[in-house]
């Protein structure tokens, strides 16, 4: 019995073997249809509302990304979700040569600030000017259009 059994064994860990490279040679092409899908894609979202929710973490924003309707009035919410002190800056830093009124909200930690944001189709730059912050990746895009 204890031949068979062996001969079992051995025929299971074979077949886990062709298994196993199987799984992870689908496994990247799993991801890259996950990454193109619309949904996994900030950038493929549907176009916002009239309010958008931007959070403010340590040391980042989510979303990164946002899509608005051109010339059409949104409302911008920033929940502070980190443990210091952010800013939510549109100015003309990165954004030469676009028309828009410049917005400086500062969110205490675990307040939210909101603020009306309307513009022409472009892509408008977001960032924290805390120092350090931006450089540390705490920045983003509106984009109108």
């Amino acid at each position: 019995m204890t031949h068979m059994f062996d001969r079992r064994k051995a025929a299971m860990a074979l077949a886990a073997a062709a298994v196993v490279p199987a799984i992870g040679a689908l496994s990247p092409r799993l991801m890259k249809a996950q990454e193109a899908s619309p949904a996994a894609s900030p950038a493929a979202s549907p176009v916002a509302g009239n309010e958008i929710e931007i959070g403010a973490y340590d040391i980042y924003f989510d979303p990164k990304e946002v899509t608005i309707k051109a010339d059409t009035e949104v409302t911008i919410k920033v929940p502070n979700h980190g443990v210091t002190l952010h800013t939510f800056v549109i100015n003309d830093h990165k954004n030469e040569d676009l028309p828009f009124d410049e917005i400086h909200l500062s969110i205490d930690p675990g307040q939210t600030e909101e603020t009306k944001f309307k513009a022409p189709a472009g892509k408008y730059y977001f960032w924290c000017d805390i120092p350090g912050h931006e450089a540390a990746g705490m920045w983003g895009y509106i984009t109108a259009e």
